[in-house]
This record gives C-alpha cells, structure tokens and sequence, in this order.
C-alpha cells in the first residue's frame, strides 16, 4: 500500500511537504505504511459518506504494521457432520430420602439466559410430601405411645408433642428419634429422657436434654440436570435454591426460587483449535431444520486472539453430557483462517517497548515518529494496550 507523496502542504503550518512524506516513504517504510493505514482509518471514520462516519474520533488496531494481531479471522465449515446436540437446563423433582412417588412429577426451566428464573409445573405428580423425623420409645413391656418431635429451623428437636402416653412405660425407658433426611456426620444425635409416667405407665412427660440437630423434615428438591441426560447434573451454571410446594396428596403444586443462580448459559457444541496461539474465541451454530439440526452450520469468531499460525486446526466437540463418543462418529471438518501479517514486524515487540518491559530505540522512535506526526497535523494521538490481546498495541485517535 502507498500514500500519495504528491500532496502539498495545506494551512496547517504542521502539514509535512511533499519531499519530507516522500523521505518518510523511503527511509521508513514501516512508519510510512502505519501513517497510510491510520490516514485511511481517520478518513472513514469522518467522513459523512461513510456509513457510521461523521465521527470525531476512531480506534485503529489489529491490521496495521504495529499492532497486527495474527488471530483467528474466520473459520469456514467445509462439512457439518452429523450428531451435534444442544444442552440446556432441565429440572428433575427428587422426593424426599425413601419415598417413591406413585407419579412422576415433571416440569420445564425458565432462563435469562444466565439465572434461573422459575420453574413452571407441567406435572405435579403425587407421593412428594414430606417426610418428619420419628420418635420410638425401646421398653420391655411399654407399648401404644405415639411421639411427635417439633423441630425448629437449625433441625434440633425444641419439643414433644404426646400424641399417645401408650401403657405400661417406665422412666428408665429410652426414647430415641429418626431422621427423615440423609446421615451426615455433623449431625448431632438428640438426648431425651421421661420423667414421668401415670399409675398406668402412660407417658406424661419428656425433657429433652440436647435437641441435636438434622432433624429437619425430608422434602422434595428441584434439581437442574442435563436435557441430553437427565442423569446427569447441568454442567454449567451454580447456586440455584428454591422451595418445592406440595399439597396433601403430594402433588407438587410450585416452586418458589430462592436464589435464582448464576451461569445456567445453553451449552452448544463448541471448537478446540490445536494451535500455539491463544484467546481466540468461537461460537458454534447449528442448522435450524430437521435434515441438518444436528449438523455444524457455521462458526463465528468472536474473539481473533493472538499468535495463531497457518497451520491452525481444530476439532468440533459436543456438549460433555452428550453420548460418546465426542466429537461423534461423523465430526464436523473446519478450516481455520488464520490472518496472515506480511508486514514483516513482530506487533507483540511494539506492546513491550510502548509498556515498559523491554527498551528498544529503533522501535520507540518508530512509535515516536507516528505520534509526531498526527500531532504536529492537530490531531490528539493515545496509544493504548488491545483489550482484544493484551499483549498488542492500538491507537486512539481524536480531531
């Protein structure tokens, strides 16, 4: 690419002559192809002809001579496969520790795309009622009492409510108390003790002497599993909480999010490139009808990253909850298209010097030089780090 070296000076007492351009041509010509390529940038950014022109400032990175980002510039599909799958956030009611429900409850997950926003009831099943911890009484010839525990929130039993006194108990009689939820070895076992009994061993009164805890009823629990496999936890997303309601037979009536999460995204099939470049980013497409549903239809980069090589490759893989073997048994074939600089520079040099961590004199004058001369034409020239690589330069220019 060249400038015309013929422009002449114009009012701007800044404006280089002719034969200084030309020298800038000639003597350096790295400098020289920078200047042309942000003169091109600014020029389409203002101009009104332009579309999304009249600007009065523009960013130039990652195609000039120093600040080239050799990344992943497209990825064409050259065949799709067969068998790529979707995932997403599904939802499976878990009853309560022993119960089998005599009918399965179902219903669907609704998302922003990030939280769990409700859970819609498409069947309430029946059998999802909760389970409370039990209370029993060990005696050689006590029978027929019947013992409540009133558990509070942390799950210690706080009191006995006597259904039935029962017969013939003593107070040396052991009361005990059984969980409804699963054991866990912080649990606390609760102490009791009767402390008295009627003529007839009717149990009249028991003190509680530790109310231990993990006593809590054993209720129903919505679980978000894979929609491709629904044995198998959402790979992605975490903190989901919620209370499941149920009515009297069990049927499961709502549930009411307490923590609506975080990270429940759809999880598409996605590509692995084999390369010693980093941070490029992709999203995988598939087609919207039925012949190819399951068929890579096409694939965006969103993020070119750095330092990629032609020799680029990569693999379209499914889902981890999606059946093996993954990539499936017909993979998709991609080309990567890596952009090639032809420059001759090394942009990630340019970021070193600009930030500091290395000291060369040849490349700080070239920047200096670039600078200097949109600033001696008026213009206000920045040079900042890409957020795109991290490790490339970009500038920032203002009129």
């Amino acid at each position: 690419m060249s400038c015309d070296s013929t422009s002449t000076s114009n009012a701007n007492s800044g404006f280089p002559t002719a034969s200084q351009m030309e020298q800038i041509a000639t003597n350096l010509p790295i400098v020289w192809e920078e200047i042309c390529m942000l003169q091109q940038a600014i020029l389409a950014a203002s101009s009104l002809c332009q579309p999304g022109g009249g600007q009065m400032c523009t960013t130039v990175g990652g195609t000039t001579p120093m600040t080239f980002v050799t990344g992943v510039n497209s990825v064409t599909v050259v065949n799709g496969g067969l068998g790529y799958y979707v995932d997403s956030p599904a939802v499976v009611f878990v009853p309560p520790v022993g119960v089998v429900p005599s009918l399965v409850a179902t219903g669907t997950v609704t998302t922003n795309g990030g939280n769990i926003l409700a859970i819609p009831i498409t069947s309430g099943g029946a059998g999802y009622q909760p389970v409370p911890a039990t209370m029993s009484v060990s005696s050689v010839l006590g029978a027929g009492a019947n013992l409540q525990p009133l558990v509070d929130g942390a799950g210690g039993i706080v009191n006995i409510n006597i259904v039935s006194g029962g017969l013939n108990y003593t107070v040396n009689d052991t009361v005990t108390a059984t969980r409804a939820v699963l054991p866990n070895i912080a649990y606390v076992d609760a102490v009791f003790k009767i402390t008295s009994v009627s003529i007839t061993g009717q149990i009249i009164e028991v003190a509680i002497l530790n109310p231990g805890s993990g006593y809590q009823n054993s209720v129903t629990t919505a679980s978000i599993v894979s929609s491709l496999n629904p044995l198998l936890p959402y790979p992605l997303g975490t903190g989901f909480m919620s209370t499941v309601t149920t009515d009297t037979f069990g049927t499961i009536t709502g549930v009411i999010v307490t923590n609506t999460g975080a990270g429940y995204a759809v999880y598409s099939p996605y590509l692995v490139i084999s390369d010693p470049g980093t941070g490029a980013t992709t999203t995988v497409a598939l087609g919207s009808t039925i012949p190819t549903a399951t068929s890579v239809a096409s694939i965006a980069v969103t993020s070119p990253g750095s330092n990629y090589t032609q020799t680029a490759s990569g693999t379209v893989f499914n889902p981890s909850t999606a059946a093996v073997p993954n990539p499936p048994a017909t993979p998709a074939v991609v080309t990567i298209n890596v952009s090639n600089n032809t420059f001759g520079t090394d942009p990630n040099l340019y970021w070193q010097v600009w930030s500091g961590a290395v000291t060369n004199k040849p490349i700080q004058l070239q920047l200096n030089q670039v600078q200097s001369y949109f600033v001696a034409l008026g213009y206000t020239v920045t040079i900042q780090s890409n957020p795109a690589t991290g490790s490339t330069i970009q500038w920032k220019i203002c009129w």
